[in-house]
């Protein structure tokens, strides 16, 4: 038999609608939902007092054990049935049972799904094809017939001599020698060995 302790709620617990509708279907079929009970009609009248039991007949003489049957005593009077009662007036119809409550529409689902897999990486570079072989030299050409050499030029006049100058070029790292000069980075220095 169906249980009429349904929990009823505002906020149902979504864990809870299941039961609670399986609860309502349930009573509404086992036609437990309803309104009261008419008033009971009127009790009829008595009826008559029932007939006097008609006199037993006289049981027949019992016959030869070897013939028919004698004949059956006659049937008492039937005593005559009292009067059936009034009806009493049917009950109210009761009201109606209330209207399950409406399902909760369905939930649209709004979470995006996880990102794929980044796919694999780029592959390898094809390893470079080899070279081919050089082609081969052409042949020479035949070298041209040499030119008459020339005559001899004049000899010039001799001009005056030049003053001589030496050139100073420091090394550029410290040669740990004393007093010695070195280019330490554009700057003459002197070192201290």
């Amino acid at each position: 038999m169906a249980s009429n302790n349904i929990l009823a709620s505002r906020n149902y617990d979504r864990n809870m609608l299941g039961p609670v509708l399986k609860q309502v279907v349930d009573v509404v079929n086992a036609g437990a939902i309803g309104g009261p009970t008419g008033s009971t009609g009127f009790t009829g009248g008595f009826g008559a007092t029932a007939g006097f039991t008609g006199p037993t007949s006289a049981t027949g003489n019992t016959g030869p054990a070897f013939g028919n049957s004698g004949p059956a005593g006659a049937t008492g009077i039937t005593g005559a049935t009292g009067v059936t009662g009034v009806q009493g007036p049917p009950g109210p119809v009761g009201p109606a049972g209330f209207t399950g409550p409406t399902g909760l529409a369905a939930i649209a689902g709004t979470v995006t799904g996880p990102t794929g897999p980044t796919g694999g990486s780029t592959g390898k570079t094809g390893y470079t094809g080899l070279t081919g072989p050089t082609g081969f030299t052409g042949v020479a050409g035949v070298a041209g017939a040499t030119g008459f050499v020339g005559p001899t030029g004049a000899t010039g006049t001799t001009g005056p001599t030049g003053t001589s100058f030496f050139s100073f070029k420091p090394v550029t790292a410290d040669p740990h020698v004393v007093g010695q000069v070195w280019n330490n980075v554009g700057v003459l220095t002197i070192s201290a060995g």
